[in-house]
């Protein structure tokens, strides 16, 4: 009867041992696959300017494991006036490991802002967007990443300087 229990423990302990394993590997496989994010960029609306046309250059994110990774942004410009979540407008798509990523630091070239007519440059207070807010890229997934300026608190019409403050939306 004794050697039944100890076969039955043994037989348990095996069956969790492998059931241990098979788990085990199978997250790692799914570490090893990549998440897509669409990046994206929006506006929180008014002012009184008919337009404000953002030149990005790249996308920079900081993984606790990789560090600051660089993504080049096929360089274009985009009105951003009057873009919201809704109506965000893409910026680039990047293929990213599974993984957490903390921070994002959206580089910006130039910013003109059409004011009664005339199209006015901007000088620009920092190079680049820093947003301190974590989202999480699962294997194989798709999520959209939406960085939302605030043009009220960011433009300072008086002065013609640009001061990126942002707001994020992970969806």
């Amino acid at each position: 009867m004794e050697k039944k229990y100890i076969a039955a423990i043994v037989a348990v302990i095996i069956i969790a041992a492998g059931l241990t394993g098979l788990v085990y590997y199978q997250a790692s496989e799914a570490a090893a696959n990549d998440g897509h994010v669409a990046m994206k960029v929006a506006d929180s609306p008014n002012l009184g300017v008919s337009g404000v046309f953002m030149t990005f250059s790249k996308v920079s994110l900081h993984s606790n494991v990789s560090g600051w990774t660089n993504y080049s942004v096929k360089s274009q410009t985009i009105d951003i006036l009057g873009l919201t979540t809704t109506n965000a407008s893409l910026l680039t798509n990047i293929t990213l490991k599974a993984g957490t990523y903390t921070m994002i630091r959206l580089y910006i070239t130039n910013v003109s802002v059409d004011i009664l007519g005339l199209s006015v440059n901007f000088t620009l207070h920092a190079p680049f967007a820093f947003i301190n807010h974590p989202f999480k890229v699962s294997a194989h997934g798709n999520m959209n990443v939406i960085i939302d300026f605030n043009l009220t608190q960011d433009l300072s019409l008086n002065a013609k300087v640009f001061t990126p403050n942002v707001g994020v939306v992970v969806n």
